[in-house]
């Protein structure tokens, strides 16, 4: 299949499905995945689609879609990320948790581990989750729902400032080893800057497209976090030094 025909149909499958993975892409085309990540950033770059982690999703599917999109993306890491996760998290312990998906992903096996917790969350799918389950105590930061994104977004930190945690639980768009913490969107850097500045410790949930990455928004420095959970990092050797340098832990999961 020539390229101008499989950019043709990736175009019409998205029309159709509102979301795929790279993975699934390169199984149907009979292609490499760096071919097809390579078909989706010129796509993206179009505007003709947008580009998440792992994926892509159509502009003319449906509103909801971004979220949904990101959800299907590396889920795997994301159960493995989240396995680990619950193990560090005692019962009693009061979480901020971001509007990502890792971070839902995350707080669903908290209760399935039956951790009774109280959460504060920008996320309307951690609100969702945690009306369903007995033993978690749910707090929003308030604001207009982002029905694209599932989250509630605020400029008012008047609620959080008032709050406490043990731990923010926060999945942002790129850590990098001289930039620190970043973000692509501007609203939800300021939310993790804040769950960060009022958090007692803060665990990074990441996959490994998002180390060595650096977005346009500055979160917070190496030193604000206590830990990074991840499925893998190419360039281990490098952050481990840094683990020595800013004191926080690094754990690598098996995402495969």
């Amino acid at each position: 299949m020539i390229r101008y025909e499989r950019l043709s149909n990736i175009e019409d499958f998205l029309k159709i499905n509102g979301s795929v993975t790279v993975s699934e892409l390169s199984k149907q085309m009979n292609v490499s995945k760096e071919t097809i990540r390579k078909d989706l950033d010129y796509l993206a770059s179009q505007r003709k689609i947008g580009r998440v982690h792992g994926g892509a999703y159509s502009f003319e599917y449906d509103r909801a879609v971004p979220f949904q999109a990101r959800e299907k993306m590396l889920d795997k890491p994301k159960t493995e990320i989240a396995k680990f996760t619950s193990n560090l998290i005692e019962d009693g312990k009061t979480l901020f948790i971001d509007s990502s998906t890792t971070a839902s992903t995350l707080l669903r096996r908290l209760i399935l581990d039956h951790k009774k917790l109280t959460v504060i969350t920008n996320s309307f799918e951690a609100l969702l989750l945690s009306s369903n389950a007995d033993l978690i105590t749910v707090f929003t930061t308030g604001g207009q729902l982002n029905k694209d994104y599932r989250r509630f977004d605020t400029t008012d930190f008047s609620l959080v400032n008032a709050l406490n945690a043990d731990y923010a639980i926060i999945s942002p768009s790129g850590v990098d080893m001289g930039t620190g913490v970043t973000d692509q969107d501007p609203i939800e850097s300021q939310i993790r800057r804040k769950f960060i500045e009022r958090a007692s410790k803060t665990i990074l949930v990441i996959d490994h497209t998002k180390m060595n990455n650096i977005s346009p928004f500055a979160v917070s420095g190496l030193d604000d976090i206590s830990g990074i959970v991840t499925d893998k990092i190419s360039n281990l050797d490098e952050w481990q030094q840094a683990e020595q340098q800013f004191s926080f832990f690094i754990q690598t999961v098996d995402g495969k």
